[in-house]
């Protein structure tokens, strides 16, 4: 047991709000640069395959995805509901000389004259489980498929919840940046899942915790495969953007893409 920093707030953030606390280690805590090398031929597959020109990568986080599709030629835009989040990513599009769009906001609530405005929409990096109701998902994909042109693809990725819930694992990972160990956590209760981001100076007992939380709720495949398929889209599911085979009790992750039907 650890002293906690009371200084930290001890409750439960606005999605908003924690990503705009994590921004400062976001990159780090997420090994940014390191990422280039293995995931760029995975998107660079999916451009080709699917004559990718214009994406939008909603929930665009600190710009990794968005940075990743503006060097394969895409033209993106980027949205984030956090405030640092969105100049982060400013910040490192200009790091890495791409263009990109920025904007903050929900994208439960894009602009009217977003329709039919893009060839692809990726809702990457476990965004989906923020919201917290079976409704505000629906609402969300809906949107995400009205700003897609006819044939374009969704592509939805979040961790694969059939194996967390049945493993019911306490640490996720543990990582040191600069000097500060950062634990990903989650406690599980009735309404879902507590995830905190928890830094501790060098790890060691005694020294004083962060603890940041924020509230999830698992996403099955059976239930976002439903509404999708509600929602008129032709739908595949993968265990990761290499689109590898699903398997519910190994797959680290859950990858749907959804193609929008002809008009």
């Amino acid at each position: 047991m650890h002293p906690v920093d009371k200084s930290s707030s001890s409750g439960i953030h606005a999605v908003d709000k924690f990503y705009d606390i994590l921004a400062r280690q976001y990159d780090a805590m997420t090994g940014f640069e390191k990422r280039f090398e293995k995931e760029s031929p995975a998107f660079r597959r999916l451009v080709d395959r699917y004559g990718i020109k214009s994406a939008l990568d909603a929930g665009s986080g600190s710009g990794f995805h968005s940075i990743v599709l503006a060097q394969l030629g895409v033209d993106v835009t980027a949205l984030d509901l956090s405030a640092e989040m969105v100049r982060l990513t400013e910040a490192n599009a200009r790091k890495y000389k791409v263009p990109v769009r920025l904007f903050r906001g929900s994208f439960r609530e894009a602009p009217a004259d977003w329709r039919e405005s893009f060839d692809a929409v990726f809702v990457m990096g476990n965004s989906l489980p923020h919201l917290l109701s079976r409704d505000e998902l629906h609402d969300a994909l809906r949107q995400l498929i009205v700003v897609l042109r006819p044939r374009g693809i969704l592509v939805a990725q979040c961790l694969n919840y059939e194996r967390i819930l049945a493993r019911k694992d306490h640490i996720l990972n543990t990582r040191e940046v600069n000097g500060v160990v950062i634990r990903r956590e989650y406690e599980y209760d009735s309404d879902g899942i507590r995830f905190s981001i928890v830094a501790q100076e060098g790890g060691h007992a005694g020294k004083a915790e962060k603890r940041e939380t924020v509230r999830l709720r698992p996403i099955l495949h059976s239930e976002l495969m439903q509404l999708l398929a509600g929602l008129g889209a032709e739908t595949e599911s993968f265990g990761n953007i290499f689109l590898e085979s699903f398997q519910p009790s190994t797959s680290t992750d859950l990858v749907v893409i959804a193609t929008k039907k002809q008009a």
